[in-house]
């Protein structure tokens, strides 16, 4: 077993590399060496890095296949690294709190379950399911908080290399077309030109921007650990800005807005010093942006939020709409409102929700909601144990780790990434957020 701490990093660079040459070329020789090389490393790294693969290309699930339409490979190393997991649980002879294991079992199959009696698409709950059983080996296996930092870097790292990808891809046209044969390109016209909205190596801009959001707020977190003051995590997190500024997301503005406010409340409560730097800090920034981007920024912004009038369904580009037809969807239907719909059904395939408040009981029902909640605190509740927190006091609203949860929960009113690939892996790092509170308590260590 390799015990080197840049092992990973050095793979997944590596490895990216192959899948560039892969997009470029189109052959699908590198992308076998990429998927090989990485599997070997999952095979011969520590249990607790073989999640740091995952982390880094979940950013990149839809430019890791073989085919266009066909099913990304991401698909294949999330099993392997579930089946080496249980491997190491059983080697290891590690306990499973029996809580934990009867509420995934219920989430898992009462998901699977309800898409099946509603007639759903299998493979689709199949993959959703997968994705949440990664959630749990990463939990089980987890034992000491300075994977935080870890995970953070490896995660931020990943959606900084697709973006610098999707940039360069610009000026490389077998890479540029590849990319936009995915998927439908986004563009805003204003009366000088037309943008093409950013979006990484995803299909949707504002998805992207969503990931880059969930990236800043935990390296927001990592800056103030412990008083440390990282300048690595500031520098990534205003180069995520940028690229999240690109996707000339709606959301992403608004909840970026938020951010920034939520973080200035929080250090003018905990050192007026800090809060006072800063605000200096995002002065600068926010200066030169505008002196340098001002005319270009504005023209776009101002078309993306007020282009196609002022009422209330053209600022939400037409949300509203379908959050009202999935209000009647849910409260019309009782079978749907309790049990919910399940996956891959006929209404969800023409209309999406456009909120994750809304596609989650229209997919999983009051009762799947309900296991749901019970499924992830009971994950949060063997992390906080297997860090070594006993009896630490409850949430702090005003927090610098608790902003990750908002974010999440903020951008999600527009978005509905709960049934997205990369949602398991928020909550992962949201929840170990919640773990860095330096408030008073009793751990392991102290006792």
């Amino acid at each position: 077993m390799i015990e080197s701490k840049n092992f990973s990093v050095l793979i997944c660079i590596i490895s990216s590399i192959f899948v560039v040459f892969k997009i470029y070329t189109g052959s699908n020789l590198f992308l076998w060496l990429f998927f090989l090389l990485t599997s070997l490393a999952m095979l011969l790294d520590k249990q607790q890095h073989r999640i740091d693969y995952l982390l880094f290309f979940i950013s990149w699930v839809y430019v890791i296949k073989f085919d266009i339409s066909g099913y990304s490979l991401l698909v294949v190393l999330s099993s392997f690294y579930i089946l080496l997991s249980i491997l190491t649980l059983f080697l290891q002879k590690q306990g499973i709190s029996k809580r934990l294991l009867l509420t995934y079992f219920l989430f898992a199959f009462y998901t699977v379950a309800v898409t099946i009696v509603s007639g759903g698409n299998l493979i689709a709950v199949l993959g959703f399911v997968l994705n949440y059983s990664v959630l749990f080996c990463a939990i089980l296996t987890l034992d000491d908080k300075a994977y935080f930092r870890r995970y953070t870097y490896i995660y931020a790292s990943g959606l900084l290399a697709a973006s610098i990808v999707r940039l360069i891809s610009y000026s490389i046209p077998e890479i540029d077309h590849f990319i936009e044969s995915m998927t439908i390109v986004n563009t805003v016209k204003t009366m000088n030109s037309i943008s093409t909205r950013f979006t990484g190596l995803d299909l949707d801009p504002n998805y992207f921007s969503l990931q880059v959001l969930i990236a800043m707020a935990c390296l927001l977190v990592l800056f103030n650990l412990d008083g440390k003051k990282e300048k690595k995590s500031i520098v990534l997190l205003v180069i995520l800005a940028f690229f999240g500024i690109l996707t000339y997301s709606k959301m992403f503005i608004i909840t970026l807005i938020v951010f920034i406010m939520m973080t200035f409340v929080v250090f003018i409560r905990n050192n007026v010093k800090t809060a006072i730097k800063f605000s200096s800090f995002i002065v600068i920034i926010c200066g030169g942006a505008l002196y340098f981007f001002y005319e270009k920024l504005f023209e776009i912004y101002w078309i993306r939020f007020f282009g196609s009038g002022i009422s209330t369904d053209a600022i939400t580009t037409g949300r509203v709409s379908s959050w009202s037809l999935f209000v009647n969807e849910i409260l019309q239907n009782t079978k749907v409102f309790v049990l919910g719909a399940g996956f891959g059904t006929s209404f969800a395939k023409v209309k999406m929700a456009h909120t994750m408040y809304l596609s989650t009981p229209y997919y999983i029902g009051l009762i799947g909601i309900v296991l749901s909640v019970l499924y992830i605190s009971s994950l949060y509740k063997v992390l906080r144990e297997n860090v070594g927190i006993m009896n630490r006091p409850g949430f702090q609203i005003l927090s610098i780790n608790a902003i990750p949860l908002y974010i999440m929960l903020i951008a999600n009113i527009g978005l509905d990434s709960f049934v997205m690939d990369y949602f398991p892996y928020h909550i992962l790092l949201i929840m170990f957020a919640l773990t860095m509170s330096k408030s008073k308590g009793t751990t392991m260590n102290e006792r």
